[in-house]
């Protein structure tokens, strides 16, 4: 699904587990199995901003291409299933200027073997 760029709305006051099912849900053709199995990660560059769908990692990314920069957002930005989204961002400093918008990507999912 490394191609595959989605939107899932969801209030920012629900938990990271309820946001995996809502994900589930959405790519219901595509994601097989329980959403607490899918592994999500803020995608949030080494400056401190969202990745850019048209930056060259973002690119690569939508290629199918895990980049050194894409490892590291996974190694440093897991989203943990109990805390609720607005906790998330806050604790991440991605609030205010930084809070979400168009043209970038907020999460990264991982599926399950």
């Amino acid at each position: 699904m490394a191609d595959d760029t989605f939107e899932v709305k969801i209030d920012d006051a629900e938990k990271v587990s309820t946001f995996k099912a809502a994900i589930r849900k959405t790519k219901r053709d595509k994601i097989k199995g329980d959403p607490d199995e899918l592994n999500l990660f803020l995608a949030k560059t080494e400056d401190g901003k969202w990745l850019l769908e048209k930056s060259d990692v973002g690119k690569k990314l939508e290629g199918g291409e895990t980049t050194p920069e894409v490892k590291k957002m996974i190694a440093e930005n897991k989203m943990m299933p109990s805390w609720t989204i607005q906790d998330l961002l806050a604790d991440f400093k991605m609030t205010g200027d930084l809070a979400p918008s168009s043209k970038q990507i907020h999460v990264l999912v991982e599926l399950p073997d």
